[in-house]
């Protein structure tokens, strides 16, 4: 597997609580939630994330939020996605797996397939077996 490992990064002196790395053989990009997750968290993450051009190459995500606690509501969500992921994706299409453990990180893994139901392909699951096997499927 080869990675490339674009964050954690710092910001402001601290690791971001979302990073991703891309496994270029499988033409997957992988992220992983860990912490509680602002909406300035996760309006910073996009941004970066979304500024990759190999991420927009590739367009194919497991995130793996189990160790997470969003601490964003579903507005929140529906604003970030409007100012920054539907300009920033410009009409191009995404397939996400969405891996979760708990009630709350199943709710909004759902807001969120809900609000990009117009640009991109998604399901949520109980592990990442599933959810890659699930996303590398034609």
């Amino acid at each position: 597997m080869i990675c490339k490992n674009i964050i954690p990064r710092k910001a402001k002196g601290f690791a971001m609580p979302i990073s991703y790395s891309i496994d270029r053989e499988m033409g997957v990009i992988f992220e992983l939630w860990e912490g509680d997750i602002s909406k300035k968290d996760l309006a910073e993450y996009w941004s970066t994330f979304l500024s990759d051009p190999e991420v927009l190459t590739i367009r194919k995500t497991v995130a793996d939020i189990r160790k997470a606690t969003p601490m964003f509501n579903g507005d929140d969500l529906s604003d970030l996605i409007h100012a920054i992921v539907h300009p920033a994706i410009d009409g191009l299409s995404w397939k996400t797996a969405l891996v979760v453990e708990n009630p709350h990180q199943f709710g909004v893994s759902r807001q969120y397939q809900v609000f990009a139901a117009r640009y991109s392909q998604d399901a949520i699951f109980k592990d990442q077996a599933s959810a890659l096997q699930w996303l590398m499927q034609k």
